[in-house]
């Protein structure tokens, strides 16, 4: 702890524009963190010494920052406040260098571990950090155009040991992502960050037989893909782009082109999601073209979902039917036996699910109560994935005019899965309740959805549909 020699009069004048009291803003910090995993021993007196000028741990500035925007209804972020993080100058970024694609897999390794620091340390520079348009191009022509690299082959002694450490970080990697699919990503994030850091970047940095180094690095590029995912469903979008994007060097270190296509689509998901919907279609094209030739039919379907998504975002109602039929055609090829292990989890049921967000977008509503209910398989829906569909299917019934349905699907939604640790599924509530309000903002439904998200989801302000989550 650090102490500075004025009072916090930023931190004073913030508070009061809340109308927040010591204890009350004390109470919300303690609340955001136990949400998150975390422990902050906050009360009216470490407020107190805020005011006074103490400096807390750079953490703790986020969630004071987070509760005090909360209250206000606008992002309030750590330096207005009176705090710098002591980290690095407000302003800079130590990972900028990692929203592009590295030239080599060292280079990668260094980004990694800058960014996972970061990340830990909730720095603020990363968490005031947007996701960076700019390397799109340079990250699709990177990993499709760059240089293979030849690894030179060490003695055989070391397969063994090395082959066994590759499918340990698969299982890990499997475990965890079944927690994000049940939690959230917000869930795993803190333990992915520190097995990368501790258990995998080591291992990378040492000498390999050429195969099991190919092994190693896409073992690694499937954590980072699901470091990224986990970063992005909590709303973190710089680190998420930025894994995604380390990642990819990864992916090309192990000569692995469909981890590097899955690590496209996921950077065609967040772009189409940011409305970045050019960029979307550019990085599902390319993903197609990494894995061309290789990809097993769940593999490419899911792949060209991700393109006509984009499709549909951007308006584009023939090109996205044209793109999702050549999904489906090839979905009909799925042979369960054949497919990697990873993508077991794009069954008929999530296809359908692509197809329900599309004509959703395209405000097309018959289709997406069709769609709607494939996509929710009695037994193996995970509870994010229902989540989100019961909310494709709310918005589906609003925009055909049948506000009760909508409204009940809903809040079925939210009763049915309770509190996810994920900013995207809390920004779908938001928009529905906000074309809720704007259409029906009488019906009685209305008031109990608001009702149900601001008890699960308290940082949200609904008066002006604002959602303060930790976007980066």
């Amino acid at each position: 702890m650090a102490v500075t020699k004025e009072p916090n009069r930023l931190l004073a004048a913030v508070m009061r524009e809340a109308g927040v009291s010591n204890k009350g803003l004390a109470a919300r910090v303690r609340e955001l963190a136990a949400r998150d995993g975390e422990t902050i021993a906050a009360d009216h007196v470490s407020v107190k010494r805020w005011l006074d000028g103490t400096s807390p741990k750079a953490a703790t500035q986020q969630y004071i920052a987070l509760a005090l925007g909360a209250k206000l209804g606008r992002l309030v972020k750590p330096e207005d406040i009176g705090f710098t993080g002591g980290l690095q100058p407000v302003g800079t970024d130590a990972t900028a260098d990692a929203a592009e694609y590295p030239v080599s897999s060292s280079t990668a390794l260094d980004q990694l571990g800058k960014l996972t620091a970061a990340d830990l340390e909730d720095q603020p520079s990363l968490l005031s950090a947007t996701w960076n348009p700019a390397s799109t191009s340079g990250a699709i022509t990177g990993y499709l155009f760059g240089d293979r690299l030849q690894v030179a082959a060490a003695d055989d002694p070391a397969m063994h040991s090395g082959a066994t450490a590759a499918a340990a970080i698969r299982t890990t990697a499997a475990h965890l992502m079944d927690l994000d699919f049940k939690f959230g990503g917000g869930h795993v994030r803190r333990m992915l960050l520190f097995y990368f850091k501790t258990e995998i970047a080591p291992l990378l940095r040492q000498a390999h037989p050429a195969p099991v180094r190919r092994e190693l690095f896409s073992a690694a590029a499937d954590v980072a893909q699901l470091l990224g995912w986990s970063a992005y469903d909590a709303g973190r979008h710089a680190a998420a782009q930025r894994y995604f994007i380390q990642g990819l060097r990864l992916a090309r270190e192990a000569e692995s082109p469909v981890t590097g296509a899955r690590l496209l689509s996921n950077l065609s998901h967040q772009a189409n999601y940011l409305g970045r919907h050019s960029d979307a279609v550019q990085f599902a094209r390319a993903a197609q073209t990494a894995a061309q030739g290789l990809a097993t039919p769940a593999v490419s379907s899911m792949l060209l979902a991700m393109e006509a998504r984009a499709l549909a975002s951007s308006g584009e109602g023939q090109e996205f039917a044209r793109v999702l039929a050549r999904a489906e055609l090839a979905f009909s090829k799925f042979d369960p036996a054949n497919e990697p292990e990873w993508i077991r989890y794009f069954t008929a049921a999530e296809l359908a699910g692509e197809a329900a967000h599309g004509f959703r977008d395209l405000g097309r509503p018959a289709e997406v109560r069709r769609f709607a209910d494939l996509a929710v398989a009695p037994d193996d829906t995970p509870p994010r994935t229902r989540a989100f569909i019961g909310m494709v299917s709310a918005a589906g019934a609003l925009t055909n005019g049948d506000v009760d349905e909508a409204a009940a699907l809903a809040i079925q939604a939210i009763e049915t899965t309770g509190a996810l640790q994920s900013s995207r599924y809390v920004r779908y509530l938001v928009d529905f309740h906000r074309a809720l309000s704007e259409s029906h903002g009488r019906h009685p439904l209305a008031g109990q959805l608001a009702e149900k998200i601001i008890a699960f989801y308290p940082e949200v302000t609904l008066g002006t549909a604002v959602v303060l989550s930790r976007v980066a």
